[in-house]
């Protein structure tokens, strides 16, 4: 038989069974292009579950759906803007923005190339802050006007913060997967690669507390425990990593109760703080942080030094009296009070530690952290209308108007020359002294 004739009769065979089955070969190719489109949505999941192993994580704290770290959140989506290392506002979903109205209403452009993970491009209706005293208005698909109740000129740091369409659909490298609840607080959550079949999933498991987290180590349900405040009890157990990192967004500070007799002499005040002695993390020096752009370098240092500290003690009422003070603290910072309690009794100034369990309404002087806002507005802090945050009781006319017009300021240049001077100003009445920034610690298994 020629080839010819073969090809013939094959092609009438195909004919007649094409024929024959014709609805079957319909619904198989349909079935095939349906499982094609399944395969080709899961595949990123799929490929990175089946061949790529995933990054077991542990987290300290309680969070919910709605209140994710930070750390998470940042994975997952953006804000109108995102902060530069010093915490300038930089673009992200917004290409750029105007304020006007002295800084009460504030402009943004949106990009044009953003999509949400189900695809759907992003416009200004889809822009939810909810911020109070604040009217978001979308005007066409790319701009978005923000109303002020006052000036703000912080407000563009405000909105770098994450996005989310209902159901936490977010617009960055990863996506989440399956949230584990317990009542109405997570206890895990699994992010998936958004664009990149390199990357690894990552399960993470979160912990009431850090003791709980390090046995979760030991027993092997994650290989890695980030950000966690000592790795005591892990460091030294089996194959380990430790990385250290200083936590520049957090300050161990030393408040003086402005209200107390006994320290609303600023001689006293000033003279304890130079009786400190030397500590082992990195000193801070102000309330802003050292990486910000409006921290001043040029303010008063009170570096460990008792004559100096004597010598402005003995002509204030405590070398007189012989008084005793009370330094109030938390588990967490015990080691640190009783070196400071033993330096100022040292000094002649008998000082007894107290730890509790919270903030207590009457405190002579109190070691605790703050956390550092990314702007160095510090109005809730040190304003002396703020009574519920300003801890001490600080006030100061002066200080409350840098801190007035700091926050009405739009220039960032005239904004650092502002927050120079209540820097200067702040650190030289000492109601604080700005200790030092704490060390945080990863540990991962096997490296």
């Amino acid at each position: 038989m020629t080839a010819p004739r073969s090809i013939r009769i094959l092609f009438l065979i195909t004919a007649e069974l094409a024929r024959k089955y014709t609805r079957s070969l319909i619904l198989g190719f349909c079935v095939g292009l349906l499982l094609s489109f399944v395969f080709w949505k899961t595949y990123p999941i799929l490929s990175t579950s089946l061949f790529l192993s995933t990054e077991r994580i542990g987290l300290v704290g309680e969070f919910s759906p709605s209140t994710l770290p930070q750390l998470i959140q940042n994975q997952v989506s953006v804000g109108l803007t995102s902060l530069s290392p010093d915490g300038t506002p930089v673009p992200a979903l917004a290409a750029s923005w105007e304020a006007t109205n002295s800084g009460k209403t504030f402009i943004f452009t949106l990009r044009d190339d953003w999509k949400w993970h189900s695809g759907k491009p992003v416009t200004a209706h889809d822009i939810n802050y909810n911020i109070r005293g604040v009217t978001l208005i979308p005007t066409g698909e790319r701009t978005l006007i923000a109303y002020l109740q006052y000036p703000y000129s912080p407000f563009p740091t405000l909105v770098s913060k994450p996005i989310f369409l209902p159901g936490l659909k977010g617009i960055g490298s990863y996506k989440i997967g399956r949230i584990q609840l317990r009542g109405g607080t997570a206890k895990s959550i699994q992010l998936y690669p958004a664009d990149n079949r390199n990357k690894r999933p990552k399960l993470y498991t979160f912990y009431q507390t850090e003791a709980l987290a390090k046995l979760a180590f030991k027993l092997g349900e994650i290989d890695q425990l980030t950000d966690i405040s000592s790795p005591s009890g892990i460091a030294d157990w089996g194959v380990v990593h430790v990385d250290e990192r200083t936590n520049y967004d957090r300050i161990v500070t030393l408040f003086f109760n402005m209200r107390n007799p006994e320290l609303n002499d600023k001689a006293v005040r000033q003279g304890l703080a130079y009786g400190i002695p030397e500590l082992p993390w990195e000193r801070a020096g102000s309330p802003i942080s050292s990486t910000s752009w409006a921290y001043a370098k040029n303010v008063r240092k009170y570096s460990y030094s008792p004559s100096e500290a004597k010598k402005l003690l003995k002509s204030t009422h405590l070398a007189t009296t012989s008084a005793e003070l009370t330094l109030s603290t938390f588990p967490a910072y015990l080691d640190v009070a009783q070196q400071i309690a033993a330096a100022w009794t040292a000094l002649g100034v008998t000082t007894k530690v107290q730890v509790e369990s919270a903030v207590p309404a009457d405190f002579q002087v109190l070691l605790s952290a703050q956390d550092v806002p990314p702007d160095p507005d510090q109005y809730p802090f040190w304003h002396s209308t703020q009574t519920q945050t300003n801890v001490t009781g600080y006030v100061n006319v002066k200080i409350d108007k840098l801190l007035e017009d700091g926050r009405q300021e739009l220039d960032q240049e005239k904004r650092k020359v502002i927050y120079t001077d209540f820097q200067r100003r702040l650190v030289e009445e000492a109601p604080a002294v700005f200790l030092y920034y704490p060390s945080l610690y990863t540990v991962s298994r096997g490296k």
